[in-house]
């Protein structure tokens, strides 16, 4: 089993203009076992009103998230008090994980304790370059902090919270320099009157906020602001896969607990992706339902929306509508067969040449290939006819849908229909 151990010792600078603090010495591993004794000591010193602590990690072979996240906290601790917060010798392989992290840009990194007493002197509290201790212990190294973000991922990135933390500080760290566009809000209303300013290209949402679906939706409703991905992050505990009723969807999301490092590699692919979809793409829109009536009007009502602003001519406005109906009214019966634990998903999407509607229901599917072999004939019409008077599954909807769009195509076992028009 994993050990941790933590003495304490109040001492004093060894320079002219003597300052006071606390030598934190540990041993062992940080991880979920010994965190509490982590969290204990530095609570008890914090407690205490000790507010210059400098933490020796030369024994600390492993430090996990939770750890990261406790230093990031008493280190604000401290600099609310106008006090000092150092590591000394960081071994490499435990540092390494919270400088992608971005504590680096935090959090001073130091390799002696002498660097720590000269600079608590100077009252210097800024994290510089962080320095990490090779295996040998001899051999320091420096690492360059992450001042300027990822370099690749430029853009603007609003981060939507109910209050500043840790979380925020380790967001800002490593989000903050992406092209100098790095914005924090506390609300709904403070995010959608600065939206049209900001142009985010990303949005880390916290789904606590008030407001929170409701604004989703009007994003991606919005033509200019449909392409900005979105990342929500969920309480502990939520399942969203179940969450019920209609909804348009987020890009992605999270559920608490999660590791930072997950966010930032979600929120850097992010960032890399949406410039290259809006060279490509005009609008997308993501949503599902249930398989009641109350969501079915939703989702319907949302479809027309959307393609009424397409600027197409009135016929094919209602043939588009006319399509997209039928497609989710049989994914809804035929499909799911109105299961209550069963929903329709659907995605909405504009390029350059056309609108595409993929609807995808949750069913066992059907024999798609022999009612599309039939629609190009002249005798279709009747076949529909003659086999809805039989009690079967027609085909009249998949005739309706061919005859309303420009293309349409099943995959799948017949769980995915692709309804495209075409805009010129």
């Amino acid at each position: 089993m994993s050990k941790l151990s933590i003495s304490t010792e109040k001492r004093k600078s060894r320079g002219d203009d003597a300052v006071e603090y606390v030598y934190v010495r540990m041993e062992g591993f940080i991880d979920a076992p010994n965190y509490m004794t982590f969290e204990t000591a530095l609570d008890k010193l914090s407690r205490a009103g000790e507010k210059n602590l400098v933490l020796d990690f030369r024994r600390v072979q492993y430090i996990n998230s939770t750890g990261i996240s406790a230093i990031i906290r008493f280190h604000h601790a401290a600099s609310e008090r106008g006090g000092s917060f150092f590591l000394i010798q960081v071994p490499r392989n435990v540092g390494v994980t919270m400088h992608l992290l971005g504590v680096t840009s935090i959090v001073p990194f130091l390799k002696t304790l002498e660097e720590a007493e000269d600079r608590l002197e100077r009252r210097e509290a800024s994290p510089g370059d962080a320095v990490f201790v090779d295996d040998d212990g001899k051999t320091p190294r420096e690492v360059p902090v992450l001042v300027e973000g990822p370099p690749s991922e430029q853009g603007t990135v609003i981060v939507a919270v109910p209050k500043e933390g840790p979380f925020t500080e380790i967001l800002r760290a490593r989000l903050g320099a992406v092209n100098g566009n790095y914005h924090l809000v506390h609300s709904i209303d403070d995010l959608r009157m600065n939206l049209d300013s900001w142009r985010p290209d990303l949005i880390v949402l916290d789904h606590r906020l008030s407001g929170v679906d409701a604004f989703i939706e009007e994003l991606k409703m919005n033509v200019e602001h449909s392409l900005t991905s979105v990342i929500c992050l969920y309480q502990k505990g939520t399942d969203v896969r179940r969450l019920r009723g209609f909804r348009v969807w987020e890009n992605d999301f999270l559920v608490d607990p999660f590791e930072m490092m997950n966010l930032f590699v979600l929120t850097e692919s992010e960032l890399r992706r949406v410039p290259r979809d809006r060279q490509l793409f005009g609008q997308q829109v993501r949503f599902d339902l249930d398989c009641n009536r109350e969501s079915v009007d939703k989702s319907l009502g949302l479809a027309n929306k959307l393609i009424q602003r397409l600027g197409l001519g009135d016929n094919d406005t209602t043939a588009l509508y006319a399509a997209v109906k039928e497609g989710i009214d049989n994914a809804v019966l035929h499909g799911n067969k109105h299961h209550p634990d069963r929903r329709v998903a659907v995605n909405f999407l504009v390029d350059n040449n056309k609108v595409t509607f993929m609807i995808e229901d949750e069913g066992e599917g059907f024999d798609y290939e022999y009612y599309l072999s039939q629609i190009d004939s002249q005798e279709a019409f009747d076949r529909a006819k003659a086999r809805i008077r039989a009690g079967g599954r027609g085909g009249l909807g998949i005739l309706l849908m061919h005859k309303c769009s420009d293309r349409l195509e099943y995959a799948a076992n017949g769980n995915l229909l692709r309804i495209e028009k075409n805009l010129n």
